[in-house]
């Protein structure tokens, strides 16, 4: 496989507890590489662009992958049911997202901070807000 494949997300993987394989591997390894929120699309054209080895991948094996990934707490899926779910590295961060356009904002919200010390001094849960996503009305949107 491909020496451009990280180290790192080789490890996350592994501790993950999933087994690696090429697949999740190359996934994992595309959307580490590519901050944002990729469709499985996306993810495919990197590979064909970066790794012609894997460029054959069938895109059953990218859902696979992003799957067990996901289930892993490794990917975090975007859905905002105006569009196709998008995919991106787990990273702490939040998004605002429109119900009306499908808008999605990734913003900083220094509330998830509260919303883990309320978790854990009112129920005794210890809670990681990494990736926190609200549902609403943008600001045009309601202009309109």
């Amino acid at each position: 496989m491909s020496p451009h494949l990280t180290a790192e997300t080789d490890r996350a993987i592994r501790a993950s507890g999933l087994r690696r394989t090429v697949p999740r591997a190359v996934v994992a390894h595309i959307l580490h590489t590519h901050p944002g929120h990729l469709t499985v699309g996306q993810i495919q054209a990197h590979i064909a662009d970066e790794l012609p080895e894997a460029s054959g991948m069938a895109r059953s094996s990218v859902y696979r992958a992003l799957e067990a990934l996901e289930g892993a707490g490794l990917v975090v899926a975007l859905r905002s049911g105006q569009e196709e779910a998008r995919f991106e590295w787990d990273g702490a961060h939040h998004h605002l997202i429109c119900d009306d356009c499908g808008h999605v904002a990734e913003v900083s919200l220094q509330a998830a901070a509260s919303l883990e010390q309320e978790a854990q001094q009112a129920h005794g849960f210890h809670a990681r807000v990494r990736h926190l996503a609200l549902r609403g009305t943008c600001a045009p949107c309601r202009e309109a």
